[in-house]
């Protein structure tokens, strides 16, 4: 398991646009992002984990959730493809980083939108992967060519959950915890070799399965007390973070955090 992760201190996060259903224009309070952004990095530090930095660009508010820019394993990194125009330019800085310390980058054709680990676990020789709204099919399906990874195609069905990693987290290889209402019964019935555990819709909607996980520890954000008890009761280590201020933009904890 990668124990370095990289981060991106929200020196200029805000919410100036609209591209998903949880940015509704609230006004961000810029002292407490950078207080819950530090509590997020300071626990994953004391925890063990190694933390890289970017620095982010002022125009690219959203570059703070890390996870969208790409899928990296063994030194290789499928760089994202944003859907949206607000946040295209991030390709070019993340893939910049990247190549200066000797990562093999690739870059997807324009008409394949691919977000990278916002859509994307990878786990051993497999790549969990969603598709439907901000990452296509055949993107996927490309981007686990590239890295050599066998593909689990999830198709997600609710726009408050455009991102895999708002509705589905992997605790370890063989548990998850996912938001039934994000997929069709169809597709989470593709998912094998994998206990799942459901998470209610106001669990959901708080952001549960939006968790860094390291080890046996899991950054949940916070609220999720219930589940907390569950997954203690199931040897994690559970720490509950508040996220209030990127929750405005439609991400949390894991959204900000690419293991590299």
């Amino acid at each position: 398991m990668n124990n370095t992760v990289l981060l991106c201190p929200p020196i200029h996060f805000d919410v100036t646009y609209s591209i998903n259903p949880w940015m509704k224009g609230e006004p961000v309070n810029s002292e407490l992002v950078m207080k819950q952004w530090f509590h997020m990095k300071n626990t994953l530090e004391f925890l063990g984990a190694k933390t890289k930095l970017i620095g982010q660009w002022p125009l690219l508010p959203d570059m703070v959730f890390t996870a969208n820019a790409g899928t990296v394993h063994n030194n290789k990194v499928v760089l994202s493809n944003f859907k949206h125009v607000e946040r295209k330019m991030e390709r070019q800085v993340f893939k910049q980083w990247f190549d200066e310390r000797g990562y093999k980058t690739f870059v997807l054709p324009e008409d394949m939108n691919f977000e990278g680990c916002g859509d994307t676990i990878v786990s051993g020789n497999q790549m969990i992967a969603g598709y439907g709204f901000r990452s296509d099919l055949k993107a996927i399906r490309r981007a686990a060519e590239i890295l050599e990874l066998n593909l689990l195609p999830l198709k997600l069905k609710n726009p408050n959950f455009y991102h895999l990693d708002t509705c589905f987290s992997l605790l370890r290889e063989d548990f998850a915890i996912y938001y039934p209402g994000a997929f069709s019964k169809h597709t989470i019935n593709k998912v094998k070799d994998i206990e799942l555990l459901a998470v209610s819709e106001e669990e959901a909607n708080r952001f549960a399965c939006n968790s860094i996980v390291f080890q046996d520890h899991v950054l949940m954000p916070a609220g999720n007390e219930g589940l907390k008890f569950l997954l203690t009761e199931r040897g994690f280590d559970v720490h509950l973070l508040d996220t209030s201020e990127f929750l405005k933009s439609g991400g949390s904890l894991q959204c900000m955090a690419l293991w590299i």
